[in-house]
């Protein structure tokens, strides 16, 4: 069976025009799934009998489902525990803000990279994710949101509230999966389902430079987040061992012409986790100020999530401050992002699987 998910509707349109069926179906199938929730593919009652049987004998929404959720009781994160269909694990973050609900998603079982500071590095990879497990972490959260009114009611917002921005920050290198998270992007953003604009979609990379020119050639205005964490190539290979093979200096070449044939407001996000004593000096400001010119950034100051056992820790205030200010005075858009859902280990570098409970096992399947 293909996964529904994983389908885009120009390839649904295409198996209509084999059908001899209008395109319509396709659109009105796409509806039903993304907008109206439905996993049962032949319940819209338009749709012809030809194309109800083709879809049963060889489509299905994959199984993934909500395996356990943890709910922090500071700011409304929720964290997901998604189980995919073949038992592997994965996590996905809620959070809601002022104006705008975020969901922060994975990409791969685990990361390949071994970023030093990291969590989720400590995992490995286990295996990549397909495009339908990316979407159907999206269409969960949403139907989760659907199904909770007195969370959003928690949260002033209106009943009718639905997921804005996505961000693929979760688990996993994003760019190290890019055939499959093009494919997802292309039935996110779709109009007919569940209609999120570029714009409102962020996807990380460490430095995956390969992946960029992929993305960016099929994508050139998606919103990019570059995860920085330090300001020299010896520096950043220590932390980051993706430096060795792609070097920040040619990274950031790469993006410098990219970004030179952009809308002038197109910008990049560069995201720089603090780490006391490893990057927060009054040299690594000067280095980073050095290191963004000619650039259309605005900069995410993260300080450290601390993880046990790490020899790593956390910025002093002050040293955080005075960080800030630095870029702030060299005229670089700045701000300290303090990450959201940390009481339920949810916060940026976190994100981990580990063993679960026998009591966490009771998969919430959502209805179709």
């Amino acid at each position: 069976m293909q996964d529904f998910f994983a389908l885009p509707r120009h390839e649904l349109e295409g198996l209509c025009e084999r059908l001899e069926l209008p395109l319509i179906h396709a659109k009105t199938l796409f509806r039903a799934v993304y907008k109206e929730g439905l996993k049962a593919l032949s319940a819209p009652p338009s749709l012809p009998q030809r194309l109800r049987q083709t879809l049963e004998d060889g489509y299905a929404c994959n199984e993934a489902s909500i395996a356990k959720e943890s709910c922090s009781r500071y700011d409304g994160t929720v964290k997901f525990l998604i189980r995919l269909s073949d038992g592997s694990l994965v996590e996905s973050v809620l959070m809601p803000e002022k104006k705008r609900i975020t969901l922060c998603i994975s990409s791969q079982v685990g990361c390949a990279q071994a970023c030093t500071f990291c969590y989720t590095g400590r995992m490995g990879l286990k295996r990549q994710m397909s495009a339908g497990e990316i979407v159907a972490q999206v269409w969960l959260a949403s139907q989760w949101i659907a199904q909770h009114p007195e969370w959003l009611a928690e949260r002033d917002f209106p009943s009718f509230t639905k997921l804005s921005n996505i961000v693929f920050m979760g688990m996993g290198e994003p760019l190290d999966n890019v055939q499959e998270v093009s494919r997802a992007l292309h039935i996110l953003s779709d109009p007919w389902g569940l209609n999120l604009a570029l714009r409102k979609i962020s996807v990380s990379t460490a430095g995956h430079l390969e992946g960029m020119a992929v993305l960016l050639k099929e994508f050139p205005d998606l919103s990019l987040a570059l995860s920085l964490h330090a300001t020299t190539e010896r520096e950043r290979s220590q932390l980051m061992p993706i430096n060795r093979r792609w070097p920040i200096g040619e990274v950031l070449s790469f993006l410098r012409a990219h970004y030179e044939t952009r809308a002038k407001d197109r910008s990049l996000l560069i995201q720089y986790t603090v780490i006391r004593g490893v990057n927060d000096g009054e040299r690594h400001a000067r280095e980073l100020i050095e290191l963004l010119v000619g650039l259309p950034v605005k900069v995410n100051l993260i300080p450290l999530n601390e993880v046990e056992p790490s020899r790593f820790q956390g910025p002093e205030p002050g040293s955080l401050e005075a960080f800030r200010d630095r870029l702030h005075e060299a005229g670089l858009r700045v701000m300290v992002r303090y990450s959201k859902g940390q009481d339920i280990e949810a916060a940026c570098g976190q994100l981990v699987i580990k063993n679960t409970p026998s009591s966490d096992r009771a998969d919430r399947a959502l209805p179709s």
